[in-house]
């Protein structure tokens, strides 16, 4: 299955000075099949450890971190492997073992391999660990497929995408029924998502029953991570904040509320669960915005934000099939507002973008906030195709940013006067990834 990361992963292969590599994100957003294709393609020989199931080398790096000592017991393990530039060292789960994560530092200078790096929650254990190698290591986030990589696995060839890039560039309209069935095309992945299991057994199926069973299967897959590697008083908390994440969402208000988790409850209470959620990659935290002006990270209220889930298929296995089959069918009311909203924010986090949100008063919402090609842009989702919103026209007209989008199943096109910039939700992916960067190559 092709990824972005895979670019990534070649220029890390040819780069003169590199260092191990820690690839971090949740549970079965396919960073094993990753690297282990990225192996088959550059190394001859590969060294894959896994700290959860092989325990020896667990109780190796608690005893030693010194390079010679453990290269000498990996040739002892691995006979037949030459321990040089042709070999790759993949030290997988490695959360399991914060002592791996800390000989990284003297594995970095003194190892003769390529080392990468990956694991469940290991956002979690780099957060809690005092002696993680900063400065020694590289370290990158995957997340769920993109709609770019959901298209390439359905099979849409690079030139469907080169159109879709023209389309983005010269604000040029689909044919209709070419932009219907784009349209169907971007419904199916806010049903399955992006877990890459998930994807592929639809893609041989075409079953959403068979792709929900999955679904909710990596769900409890998350539960299981929670009461084993949360802290044993955050366990339960931790539980409970992700389990309120579709009441959450389904309320008009969308912001996230203790009392929603368990009456009387506060954030004191619940803070560090939220952290931990966060951080093993399994939320996407954004917070409202006290005012909308440069720099935007001054007007942060932290006590303040949405909760959304990483994966949005993911989000909506967590309601009942009835659900489900009215949004292939048609309009859910409070729940497709959610539903879209969510699948935005995980778009955003893919593409690096931290988002925010911003409510000048109960009847004015601006959904999303980021900075896009270096200037604040405000974003705002429409579930369907009817996207007259006086709300986000005043705002624009206010702040006149240099660029505002609206999200839509409607058709590219923009405002009478320009102001706005009317996007369907298929080509959202693609305006992210053409985004013209600020400091130039």
């Amino acid at each position: 299955m092709k990824r972005l990361i895979d670019d990534k992963l070649n220029s890390w292969y040819r780069s003169d000075d590199k260092k191990p590599l820690i690839i971090k994100g949740a549970r079965q957003v396919g960073k094993t099949y990753s690297v282990r294709e990225f192996a088959k393609a550059y190394y001859k020989h590969v060294v894959e450890i896994n700290f959860e199931k092989q325990v020896e080398y667990v109780n190796l790096f608690e005893k030693t971190k010194n390079p010679k000592e453990i290269l000498d017991y990996l040739k002892l393990s691995f006979l037949e492997v030459p321990f040089d530039s042709t070999t790759l060292l993949f030290l997988d789960e490695i959360q399991a073992s914060t002592h791996a994560l800390t000989a990284l530092k003297f594995l970095a200078e003194e190892f003769p391999t390529d080392i990468i790096c990956s694991g469940s929650v290991l956002g979690v254990a780099i957060a809690s660990t005092t002696s993680f190698p900063v400065g020694y290591v590289e370290t990158w986030e995957m997340f769920p497929l993109t709609f770019t990589e959901f298209l390439w696995a359905s099979g849409v060839d690079d030139e469907w995408m080169s159109r879709l890039d023209n389309c983005l560039v010269n604000l040029e309209p689909l044919i209709e029924p070419l932009h219907l069935k784009m349209n169907e095309l971007f419904k199916d992945y806010v049903v399955i998502g992006g877990m890459p299991e998930v994807v592929k057994l639809y893609l041989q199926t075409k079953s959403y029953k068979e792709a929900l069973s999955v679904q909710r299967r990596i769900v409890q897959d998350y539960s299981n991570d929670m009461a084993k590697y949360a802290n044993g008083s955050d366990r339960i908390k931790t539980r409970e904040c992700f389990e309120s994440i579709p009441l959450q969402l389904a309320k008009d208000n969308k912001k996230f509320q203790y009392k929603v988790v368990k009456e009387g409850y506060n954030a004191r209470y619940y803070e560090s669960s939220l952290r931990w959620l966060q951080d093993s990659g399994l939320i996407i935290k954004v917070n409202r915005l006290s005012k909308v002006t440069d720099p935007i990270e001054a007007y942060i209220e932290l006590p303040v934000f949405k909760v959304y889930m990483s994966d949005t298929g993911l989000l909506l296995s967590q309601f009942n099939e009835g659900i489900i089959k009215e949004l292939l069918m048609g309009d859910i009311g409070i729940y497709k507002g959610a539903i879209y909203e969510n699948i935005i924010a995980q778009m955003l986090q893919a593409a690096g973008k931290r988002s925010f949100y911003f409510e000048h008063s109960n009847n004015m919402e601006i959904d999303f906030v980021i900075y896009y090609e270096g200037k604040i842009t405000p974003i705002e989702v429409k579930s369907s195709s009817h996207t007259r919103s006086v709300a986000f026209n005043n705002f624009v007209n206010n702040h006149k940013p240099l660029n505002a989008f609206r999200i839509s199943t409607k058709n590219i096109g923009k405002e009478q006067d320009g102001s706005i910039t009317y996007l369907p939700f298929y080509l959202f992916d693609t305006l992210l990834n053409n985004e013209q960067q600020i400091w130039g190559q």
